[in-house]
């Protein structure tokens, strides 16, 4: 710009007056800023680029403090709701009891999202379960037409936390001329039974069943001991059963499958190589966890001898071994290196179970029994840690011929503890137990070790073929994640349950008959492997209208009918917890059997 065009600018649209002087001292106040505004691009250091490279160069430095933290001590796994567990407690042992303005299990942040509504119209509760039939589609397996699974995983639906199963199907009744064979894998786990125990005793039945919780229908009745009959000669395993009538069902009868392992003499054993896989990450400080942990492992290295070795192996942030090769003998420097252990870091879980496997095969026994005992309440956040990741890692370690069994404290999360913690006692030829307290590590650790440790028949699979000409229908009571494939009964490819020393299992079945005259029913048949074996062997038995009914079928029945009802499940029929509560209190009322006696309490309350 200069005064020649301003002086013609503004004698063309000047509105007042101008001298040429204010003319002159504006072309010069224009011209001084754009100077100005040229000498600031110039002067690179000043002021307030400084202040922007103070800024970059503060969360460069807090960048790099955030990978070296991930790097050393992993990232938290974080619930996405404060809610309950996976078997419907709202407020943990280990977690400050709810707010009583939310007494009716599901929290504020909860009910927000069940009415929540989106963008086009569609409320947030079709959604969920529009993805829940495509997680159900996408993780149905192949198996005999009208079997159904617990379909499992951590999709939030109304009601349900977000760390619960998306749906629960229990097994349908099946027409016999559609499908006369039910094939399925034993279960020794009691940890669902042990976890409603634990729940139960915070809370109402409503509580319970509005949260979401449920019990595994044969975890809870496999819990208790029966007086089966025992297998004898070199046949590990014997079946028997027992039909009667049907307590909720007028029109079916109760067949119970009873299965009996063979009981192997102490003294005769070569001995066992025992790795402890201890969980000692941050998640274990509580008294529930690492404290009781501490506690109940002393009840098993009591009961060690000089034949067995122990080894220690600890994870959280990282691996560490503890001890090696003691001999069972040494009690006071095993329980020393127990009592000496602390909570703190993360959870490399898979990195501990690797370490383990590795410890169990230097001081490996041939002939004898070698086995890891995981001790953690499942939450694994460092390294491999998903289901599937933690199934195939057990799986390809199994074929070394040692075995795991899972031991669960505080197991207070479906998703990450409770369903993680059966698929690798499942796939490690091993079982799963929860231990809530001393009394439950006394039963599990001392009482049933010997069941616990040793194996007599692994990769058990059941299947029974029902007569089309005196049974109309059939329903399996529970095992519904068990179900296997008609075709992988004589598998010995496909994995099945394990049996200890002495375990029972027992199985029902609730039949329709066509005649009530008809005396055989079906036809048992048990697959099973040696424990140094590759190869199973049949074993069979053909189950009849029973004419003497004793106190065990009518314990196990009354655990079945209670079952019915804490679950609400669709086939409960007549079933109550009073008439559970009678039976119950009928046939084991006068036991010594402390667990019998406590389940007598539960139904007494739950009633009351």
């Amino acid at each position: 710009m200069n005064l020649e065009r301003f002086n013609e600018y503004v004698n063309k649209y000047k509105a007042i007056p101008v001298s040429d002087e204010l003319k002159e001292k504006t072309i010069k106040a224009a011209q001084s800023g754009n100077t100005g505004q040229k000498q600031q691009k110039i002067h690179f250091l000043n002021p307030k680029n400084l202040m922007r490279f103070t800024a970059i160069a503060a969360c460069f430095a807090l960048t790099v403090a955030v990978v070296l933290f991930a790097a050393l001590y992993g990232f938290p796994r974080l619930p996405l709701r404060k809610s309950t567990d996976g078997f419907g407690t709202p407020y943990p042992p280990s977690s400050p009891a709810r707010s009583e303005n939310n007494a009716g299990g599901v929290s504020a942040v909860e009910e927000e999202t069940d009415t929540e509504q989106n963008n086009d119209g569609n409320s947030q509760e079709t959604i969920i379960e529009n993805f829940d039939q495509n997680v159900t589609n996408a993780t149905k397996p192949n198996m005999n037409k009208g079997a159904t699974t617990q379909i499992k995983g951590g999709v939030k639906k109304p009601g349900v936390g977000a760390d619960k199963p998306a749906a629960f199907k229990e097994n349908p009744f099946i027409k016999t001329s559609e499908n006369p064979i039910s094939t399925f894998s034993i279960d020794v786990d009691t940890a669902s039974y042990v976890i409603f125990r634990r729940d139960i005793a915070n809370m109402s039945l409503k509580e319970f069943q509005n949260s979401g919780g449920f019990i595994r229908t044969e975890e809870a009745i496999n819990y208790f001991s029966y007086d089966y009959p025992k297998p004898t000669g070199d046949v590990p395993v014997a079946v028997t059963t027992a039909v009667g009538n049907c307590p909720w069902n007028p029109n079916a009868k109760l067949a119970v499958i009873r299965i009996a392992g063979k009981e192997l003499d102490a003294a005769k054993l070569k001995g066992s190589n025992i790795v402890f896989l201890i969980d000692v990450s941050g998640s274990m400080e509580t008294e529930d966890k690492l404290p009781l942990l501490k506690k109940a492992l002393a009840h098993a290295v009591e009961n060690l001898s000089d034949k067995d070795t122990v080894s220690i192996v600890t994870y959280a942030s990282s691996v560490q071994t503890v001890l090696t090769g003691a001999k069972g003998s040494e009690k006071s420097r095993i329980i020393n290196a127990i009592n000496k252990l602390k909570a703190s870091g993360g959870t490399a879980g898979a990195d501990g179970l690797n370490r383990a496997y590795s410890i169990a095969q230097d001081y490996f026994i041939r002939g004898g029994n070698n086995r890891i005992l995981l001790a953690t309440d499942g939450d694994f956040n460092i390294g491999p840690s998903s289901v599937e990741e933690m199934k195939q890692l057990v799986t390809r370690k199994r074929e070394s011929g040692i075995f795991l069994t899972v031991l669960g404290f505080g197991v207070n999360n479906y998703v990450n503890g409770d369903e993680r913690l059966e698929v690798l006692a499942d796939n490690g030829n091993g079982g799963y137990y929860v231990i809530d307290s001393l009394e439950e590590a006394e039963k599990v650790l001392n009482k049933q070790l010997t069941s616990v440790l040793y194996t007599v028949a692994k990769d058990v699979k059941i299947q029974v073929e029902f007569s089309k000409n005196a049974v109309d229908s059939y329903r399996l009571i529970g095992y519904e994640n068990r179900a296997l494939a008609n075709e992988d009964f004589n598998n010995d490819k496909v994995d099945g349950g394990d049996l200890g020393s002495g375990q029972t299992v027992t199985a029902m079945y609730e039949i329709i008959p066509k005649d009530d005259s008809a005396t055989e029913l079906f036809t048992v048949k048990i697959r099973y492997k040696n424990p140094d074996s590759d190869t199973s062997l049949l074993y069979q038995h053909t189950g009849k209208i029973s004419k003497n009914l004793n106190a065990d079928y009518y314990f196990a029945s009354a655990v079945a009918e209670a079952c019915l009802v804490i679950n609400n499940s669709q086939y409960k029929g007549d079933a109550s917890l009073n008439h559970a509560y009678q039976m119950a209190q009928e046939y084991a009322g006068s036991s010594s059997d402390k667990s019998k006696q406590e389940f007598i309490r539960i139904l007494k309350k739950l009633i009351s």
